[in-house]
């Protein structure tokens, strides 16, 4: 059986502005603005976080290569578009 009890329950402190975006969009999903912030922080949690930095030194240099790459592909299309 379900009681209230379940859930952890704690206080949140949010700037003026943030509660008045957190309510304005519970109001416009037809949720309590509780459920507007668990179904947020359900759909945040939800994604997988990038990742930050490197793991090792080939993978910093596969994205620095990568990038170059992409610099590169850029500037042939640019000369390319300018030809025509």
């Amino acid at each position: 059986m379900y009681s209230k009890y379940d859930e952890a329950q704690f206080h949140l402190r949010l700037t003026h502005e943030l509660h008045a975006k957190i309510k304005q969009r519970a109001k416009m999903n037809n949720r309590s603005i509780n459920a507007e912030i668990v179904a947020t922080m359900e759909e945040s949690l939800s994604k997988p976080s990038p990742v930050r930095g490197y793991r090792d030194e080939e993978e910093r240099l596969a994205s620095l290569i990568s990038e170059q790459v992409k610099e590169v592909a850029a500037d042939i299309l640019r000369k390319e578009k300018t030809r025509s």
